[in-house]
Formats: structure tokens, sequence, C-alpha cells
């Protein structure tokens, strides 16, 4: 009995710690998608200082999105598209008849002219060659980071990315192995210790959204730089406040993102508690071993 109730012990441990996993995973899921950036773009980024048309702006925030949280087979490749579009819409902005042709400047049109314009084949040794997009885009933002992503910027990106392709294996893994140990304590009918499960992991996860909650409405400026700090602690995350990254995610769309994922998470956690309550108090078909809340036996 004693080997049952400790078995029973390990598989809720493992059940609560996976689902709570899944919880977290579930609610980034809702504020990472492609629907979820649009919105939050439309109503948050900073049209009035970008170089770009609103519509312009938002299309290339949902590309840069793409490029960051999607996984790519070819990472060079993803970055020559984005940095295409990127290209592109810069054309057009800076384009007689644009309504924002008037923050480009000589150089930057310039510099957009000769992106187009034919040049010699690649010799292989002095670099020359064929001003390939992200060649283009890096001297476009080393130009002035308000037209185009420079090199720290796409960097940065790229280094969001594969921190990103690394963890999302691993939530699942957790998150499966969270349903397995419940599916397990299930059929074992271990309805109570099941129970349990999905009641500790909603209140962990939603014990710690209310720590960071707290810490975001006090200060969001500390708490976003110390989330940073601790991913990235090479430090290129910092930008001007008017470049292009600025532009598209300045601090009201990080919070807009941030309140995604802490509602939707929030919600997939009151749901999972309601869950594990109603479990915990429903009548088990059979006493289980080391349930002390079962009723007795009594003789007539």
């Amino acid at each position: 009995m004693a080997t049952s109730r400790a078995a029973d012990r390990a598989l809720a441990a493992v059940a609560a710690a996976g689902l709570a996993v899944a919880l977290v995973a579930a609610g980034f899921a809702a504020c990472a998608a492609p629907a979820t950036t649009r919105l939050v773009s439309e109503a948050t980024s900073d049209f009035d200082a970008a170089c770009y048309a609103p519509a312009a702006l938002t299309d290339l925030a949902c590309a840069t999105r793409a490029y960051t949280v999607e996984p790519h087979a070819d990472p060079d490749a993803a970055r020559e598209a984005l940095c295409a579009d990127i290209l592109a819409a810069a054309r057009e902005a800076s384009a007689e008849g644009s309504p924002v042709a008037g923050r480009w400047d000589a150089a930057a049109r310039g510099l957009l002219a000769a992106a187009d314009a034919p040049s010699a084949p690649d010799d292989g040794a002095s670099g020359a060659g064929a001003l390939t997009p992200t060649r283009a885009v890096e001297a476009l933002g080393a130009l002035d980071d308000r037209y185009a992503l420079d090199a720290d910027a796409l960097s940065h990106l790229a280094d969001c990315n594969r921190l990103i392709a690394g963890a999302l294996p691993l939530a699942g893994v957790a998150s499966a192995a969270g349903v397995v140990a419940l599916a397990a304590l299930v059929i074992r009918g271990r309805r109570r210790a099941a129970g349990a499960a999905l009641v500790a992991a909603p209140v962990l996860v939603l014990a710690a959204l209310a720590a960071l909650g707290a810490w975001g409405a006090l200060d969001f400026d500390e708490l976003f730089a110390a989330f940073h700090a601790v991913l990235f602690p090479q430090g290129n995350w910092t930008f001007s406040w008017d470049s292009l990254l600025i532009c598209m995610y300045p601090i009201a769309f990080w919070m807009g993102m941030a309140g995604t994922w802490l509602i939707a998470t929030a919600v997939l956690s009151i749901l999972c508690l309601i869950a594990g309550v109603r479990l915990r108090r429903a009548r088990p078909a059979r006493r289980e071993p080391g349930d002390d809340t079962a009723p007795a036996a009594h003789g007539a």
C-alpha cells in the first residue's frame, strides 16, 4: 500500500507540473497567434513616428512575428524573405505620392535604387556582388534604423527564434508527460489524486501570474527589462525609440501581448481548477488506498 501511495503521489506531481507548463504554453500560443499580432499592432504600433503607413507597418509587424516565432527549416532563407518584405514596403513608402514619402531622405532613396540596380558577380574575395535583401536592409538600417531593421535588430530576432524553437519542444514533452500521468491516475481509479493535480497546476500558475501581474502593474518597464536581461544576457535587445522595430512593437504592444497571454492562461487555469474540484468531490466507485476521506462501512 505504501508503494501504491508513493506511486500516486509521484504521478500527481508529474501531472501537476506538466499541466502547469501546458497552461502557460497555451497562453503563449494565444498571444503569438498571427491574428493577435495584427489586432494588437493595429491598436498600439507607433504610426506617428514610423516611416511607413499604418497598414504597411502592421503588415511588417506580422511578417516579423512570423520570422521570430515560427520554425524555419532554413533560417537564412527565412531572413531573406523578411528582408525582401521590408524592401518592398520601403520602396512603396518612399515613392512619390506616398503619405509618408516626406519621412524618407535622398540617401535612403539612393540606397533603395542601388539595391534594385544590377551589380557585378560576387568575386568571392572582396564580398562585392549582388546586394541581397539582407545586405540591403542592413545597409538601410545602418543609415537610419527608422527605415529598416539593422544588423542588431535582425540578430535579436534570430536569438528570439532560437529561444522559442528550443523551448517549445521541451514544453511539449512536459505537457505530454502531465497528460499521461493524469490519465494513469484516472485509469488506476485515483480520482481524488487526479483532481488534486488538476487543482494544483492552475493554483501554481495563477499564483505566478498574480505576482507577475502585480509587478507589471507597478512597473511594466522594469518587468520587461528583467525578462529580457534573463533571456538575452548578451544585451542586444535595446533599440532607439523611433527605430522600425520599436515603432512596430512599442511598450504598449508588449503590454497588450502580455495581457493576452495572462488572460488566456488565466481562463484555462480556472477551467482546469473547476474540473479538479469537481473530480475531487465526486464519490469514488471504490475506496482508494490511502484515501482517509472515504466513508467508513457500518455493520447492520
